[in-house]
């Protein structure tokens, strides 16, 4: 006979991804987990199976919220300034230290063949895709080495605001890492 689930899943994804957001993979324990969700170890381990594939459907849940962000065809300059807006804001927040997780996992799992590593390196390469439709919208000459270097430079920008504001709440040292990638779209925030 089937157990019933008596808690609400994507909660506890969202609050194991919380925990794997702030510590990493390796640093987090089950203890961890326990404590964030409120569940006991076997009912973690018989709804998610395994540590790693709670992992795994944080980084899906993660990837989910960033592409409902992601550009649609709205005026892609403005979708840029909003963007590095948003990104910059929430960076200034006192209890914003959690960074990025997309580059967090990225980080940590470099180099590996994993599929942590795999579904990180795919997350990555979907912001990086995003940037380069925006800019193939707002760019009316599509040289594809300024489209590649504006990609660079977008994403470069973005993890970076991420991670420096993890400890420098500094509003105008984040805008300006915006506004020198931005320059060469003649936009500023």
């Amino acid at each position: 006979m089937t157990r019933k689930i008596d808690f609400d899943i994507d909660e506890v994804i969202k609050m194991a991804m919380d925990v794997f957001w702030v510590k990493g993979y390796e640093n987090t324990s089950m203890k961890d987990l326990m404590e964030a969700t409120g569940l006991l170890k076997g009912s973690l381990y018989n709804t998610f199976g395994s540590k790693e594939e709670l992992y795994l459907k944080c980084l899906e849940q993660y990837g989910h919220n960033s592409q409902a962000r992601f550009y649609n065809g709205q005026n892609p300059a403005d979708y840029l300034k909003k963007f590095f807006q948003r990104l910059v804001n929430e960076g200034c927040e006192k209890s914003y230290i959690k960074g990025c997780l997309i580059m967090n996992s990225c980080l940590e799992f470099g180099g590996s063949e994993d599929l942590k590593a795999k579904r990180s390196t795919k997350l990555f390469d979907a912001t990086e895709s995003n940037f380069k439709k925006v800019l193939l919208d707002l760019i009316s000459e599509k040289d594809d080495e300024f489209i590649h270097e504006m990609t660079v430079k977008l994403i470069t920008a973005a993890f970076s605001i991420r991670e420096i504001s993890k400890f420098r709440k500094d509003k105008k040292f984040l805008k300006q890492i915006a506004n020198n990638a931005l320059l060469d779209l003649d936009i500023s925030i």
